[in-house]
């Protein structure tokens, strides 16, 4: 089982992610989280990705296709998930000749209930995201607010999003393992949602 969960920043596909990972035994991956772990360690390939991060804006191809092809190798024999890739089609073709997805989930959110949970976001030290109103960091836990979870970033990305998934969505819709998903409500209720659209598509291809 190789799964890919797509969606507009802050949709909540991080969470999901984690979830499923943790449920199934998978190894997660997150480009985001990868390219902010080298920027903050300070290395030559953060160094490159910096600028990008903090604009909000698409880290270059070459970087992107690199760091995840390095990590499928790193797992040969690991089921993966992945957080929020591929996010453009050059990714998706890419990734079509080193991973077989067994299904792809796509979050659908309006842009208001984005920017209402991408106000409240944080991050701990390692990490971690929560939200100040409808998940908060315990008390004893130190966090901050990532740079490129300001309005007008997020604003930007889900444009960026909007224009690059339409053909993403049409690759994955043709093989016949795309399952769309509402991500609007409570993370219990959209991961029991999650889980039942995936076992349906894994009775109907047995």
């Amino acid at each position: 089982m190789n799964i890919a969960v797509l969606g507009a920043p802050g949709c909540g596909k991080g969470t999901q992610a984690k979830l499923l990972a943790t449920h199934f035994g998978l190894k997660h991956f997150s480009l985001g989280e990868t390219l902010r772990m080298e920027v903050e360690k300070g290395t030559e390939l953060g160094w490159k990705t910096q600028t990008y991060i903090s604009k909000g804006v698409l880290v270059p191809e070459p970087i992107v296709l690199e760091v995840f092809e390095s990590f499928v190798t790193r797992n040969a024999n690991r089921e993966l998930i992945l957080d929020g890739y591929p996010r453009t089609m050059v990714q998706a073709e890419a990734l079509d000749t080193l991973l077989n997805l067994s299904s792809v989930i796509l979050f659908q959110v309006a842009e208001e209930e984005i920017l209402a949970r991408v106000s409240g976001r944080v991050v701990d030290s390692k990490g971690r995201s929560y939200n100040l109103q409808s998940n908060p960091p315990p008390a004893e836990v130190q966090y901050k607010r990532r740079n490129d979870d300001r309005p007008e970033v997020v604003q930007e990305r889900f444009r960026e999003y909007c224009r690059d998934i339409v053909p993403i969505e049409h690759h994955y819709r043709q093989q016949g393992i795309l399952l769309n998903v509402n991500a609007t409500g409570a993370i219990g209720s959209i991961l029991d949602q999650l889980l039942g659209s995936l076992r349906e598509a894994s009775e109907s291809t047995e």
